[in-house]
């Protein structure tokens, strides 16, 4: 097959990649179809094997670029904040602004955690790790500055990770609950990301910060 010029190249491999993240979102890596996602590109499937090699090559490169987004947002979201807690608010804040901004992001993460990672090669496991990094790096940099005190690295990503995930995740059912109001007047659901951001802070605070030295106001 004649190779199509660079510029139609990258075109197209755009317009699979993002085709294959709605088919994947919606029906995850055993029941996405790569005849639904070629017509979605609107690109002949061999274009598909052109670009990704196989399904799964496609598969992992939509999972790469969804742990690469998350990992470069963050990593610009922290890089001007001045203290360890700040970079701590501005990581969150990133992650939940980046998954809210692709709607494909969640969905496909859980149901591959879902299933066991059995998906996951060596470099998307490496991306994936990633965003641990980012977190073990502001623990790192708080403990040297005394402002936290000792803390599983691990621990808090999952933590962090799993609370903004599932939060994004679960938006329509607190619009559910908002509306039905079933949970009564106690529950009172955020409107809007920042509540979340702002809770899940504080907790931070409370749990890392050494005494005295940040308030959970800050």
């Amino acid at each position: 097959m004649p190779r199509p010029p660079k510029s139609r190249r990258r075109d197209s491999r755009a317009q699979v990649l993002a085709a294959a993240r709605a088919e994947f979102a919606a029906r995850g890596f055993p029941g996405a179809g790569v005849d639904r996602i070629a017509a979605k590109a609107r690109v002949n499937k061999a274009m598909i094997y052109y670009h990704f090699a196989s399904k799964i090559g496609l598969y992992r490169e939509v999972l790469r670029d969804g742990f690469r987004r998350l990992t470069d947002n963050a990593r610009q979201a922290i890089a001007g904040a001045p203290t360890a807690i700040d970079r701590f608010d501005a990581y969150i804040d990133s992650l939940v602004r980046t998954a809210r901004a692709d709607p494909h992001i969640v969905p496909i993460m859980l149901r591959e955690l879902a299933g066991g990672g059995r998906h996951f090669d060596a470099e998307t496991l490496r991306l994936m790790g990633g965003l641990f990094l980012l977190v073990q790096e502001i623990l790192d940099e708080g403990r040297a500055a005394g402002e936290f005190r000792e803390a599983d690295a691990l621990l808090t990503h999952f933590m962090v990770i799993g609370s903004t995930l599932l939060y994004v995740a679960n938006e329509p059912i607190r619009d559910q609950v908002r509306r039905t109001g079933v949970l009564g007047r106690a529950a009172r659901i955020p409107s809007d990301h920042a509540a979340m951001a702002r809770h899940l802070g504080t907790v931070l605070r409370r749990t890392l910060c050494v005494a005295g030295e940040v308030s959970d106001d800050a």
